[in-house]
């Protein structure tokens, strides 16, 4: 490849970013001609034309926007280089912001955070609880954690945490009264607490595994909250059946009242997952990713 294509593509990149030759000879340093003529420059070395020119605008062709992905591409690579770089030898610090959901809070990074704290006194870590799916771009949060099922298709993800089971519990009173179901077909006939997503007020529906296919049943709700932890003291209080997750190896409830259903039947454990929009994470995000995630 010609050396001079490298020089010229940074010109090309801010042309196409900032959507003509005027706007884009400002932070070049240089006058609008020059710049065409460097664009005209590379189009002669390509052998394509990467922009169509009228005499109000500048837009990219075909082949332009293929460059352009390609070239983006390459320079976030290059500045998470340099970036890295950088960062070697110097302790992470700064504000770093996570959104995450409760249950992620409790079991990801609760039982970690004192060892996180006193190894990175320079990170004023912000955690936010918020159940509903929050856009962590937004909302100017560095990633979030979440089930991978609700992820965005863009965003960069890691396995965090420890598995959960999702568990099917009752208290023992509410069995003695109504009875204990041996199928989840049973549960038809029972009063079901469920849980309702806050952001977007969906039910989430009992999850089961029969017969190695995945079963979703959707049963009238005797009760229903936005807080798993009211559905534990409603469980406790005998009041219902409900699903809840569990880390893998607990216990359904510390209380010795309440008891696993229909274990035969419960599905795959589910894992948490951070993720966050870029591969090039500052080093306050790498230190959190490396204690974190492992």
């Amino acid at each position: 490849m010609r050396p001079e294509l490298f020089s010229l593509l940074p010109v090309f990149r801010i042309v196409a970013t900032k959507g003509g030759f005027t706007a884009a000879s400002g932070p070049l340093g240089v006058t609008p001609s020059a710049v065409s003529q460097k664009i005209r420059q590379l189009e002669a070395l390509l052998g394509v034309r990467v922009f169509e020119r009228t005499s109000r605008s500048v837009r990219l062709t075909e082949a332009g926007r293929i460059l352009l992905d390609n070239v983006d591409t390459a320079f976030d690579q290059i500045t998470g280089a340099i970036e890295g770089i950088q960062a070697l030898g110097k302790q992470p610090a700064g504000n770093l912001r996570i959104n995450l959901s409760r249950l992620a809070a409790q079991v990801c990074i609760v039982p970690q955070l004192p060892g996180f704290v006193r190894r990175y006194p320079g990170i004023a870590l912000e955690l936010t609880s918020d159940d509903r799916l929050t856009d962590i771009v937004a909302g100017g949060f560095d990633a979030g954690i979440r089930f991978p099922d609700a992820l965005e298709m863009d965003m960069i993800a890691r396995p965090i945490g420890p598995k959960l089971r999702r568990v099917t519990v009752a208290s023992r009173t509410y069995l003695e009264t109504a009875g204990t179901p041996q199928h989840p077909a049973d549960l038809a006939a029972h009063a079901i607490i469920r849980f309702r997503l806050p952001g977007s007020q969906r039910l989430v529906p009992l999850t089961f595994n029969v017969e190695g296919e995945i079963l979703q049943i959707d049963p009238s709700p005797r009760l229903v909250f936005n807080d798993d932890d009211h559905i534990g003291l409603a469980v406790q209080e005998g009041l219902g059946i409900a699903q809840r997750y569990r880390v893998t190896g607990t216990p359904a409830a510390s209380s010795g009242d309440v008891v696993e259903l229909l274990k035969q039947f419960e599905p795959a454990a589910h894992q948490f997952h951070l993720y966050y929009p870029s591969r090039n994470q500052p080093p306050k995000l790498q230190a959190f990713i490396e204690w974190f995630c492992g």
